[in-house]
């Protein structure tokens, strides 16, 4: 397939995948960094919950495996796959089986969204604790999106 323009000009995936990659990296940093939760007990006592915060609580508190799956799958792929996607499709990373591999492994980054809607829905009926979402989930949930989409043009565009 010969390059056109806009490829040799923008990289696999064109403008919109480097679109999506910036905006995507700047909503994971903002998802990682901002509240994604807050819960309030007794309506006097309130507190906030990063996915940062929850990690490093998990960690501390021995609950190592499932610490160390929300580290790897909830932050750690979703930064190497954004930094390996910019790479891709500035040209300067190549390797079929390893896009194929993070367009795939890229979807599991959806499990701290799905975990947090499901601590909300199962929380929401008791009078004595009430969550409500904060911006980081929805910062979160935007980045993991686009990386998504982002990385289906840049497997489309392979040669």
């Amino acid at each position: 397939m010969a390059m056109t323009s806009i490829t040799r000009a923008h990289g696999r995936g064109g403008v919109t995948a480097r679109l999506l990659i910036l905006v995507s990296g700047v909503c994971l940093a903002a998802g990682l960094l901002t509240p994604m939760l807050e819960t309030r007990r007794l309506i006097f006592f309130a507190d906030a919950h990063s996915l940062l915060d929850v990690t490093q609580a998990l960690l501390e508190g021995g609950q190592l495996l499932l610490g160390l799956v929300i580290l790897v799958f909830s932050i750690l792929f979703p930064i190497g796959k954004t930094i390996y996607l910019a790479a891709v499709n500035a040209g300067w990373a190549r390797g079929q089986t390893v896009l194929r591999w993070v367009d795939r492994l890229g979807k599991w980054s959806m499990m701290d969204v799905l975990i947090a809607a499901l601590i909300v829905f199962t929380l929401s009926g008791d009078r004595a604790i009430q969550i409500a979402e904060q911006p980081g989930l929805y910062f979160f949930t935007a980045a993991i999106f686009g990386l998504m989409i982002a990385s289906g043009l840049i497997v489309r565009d392979r040669p």
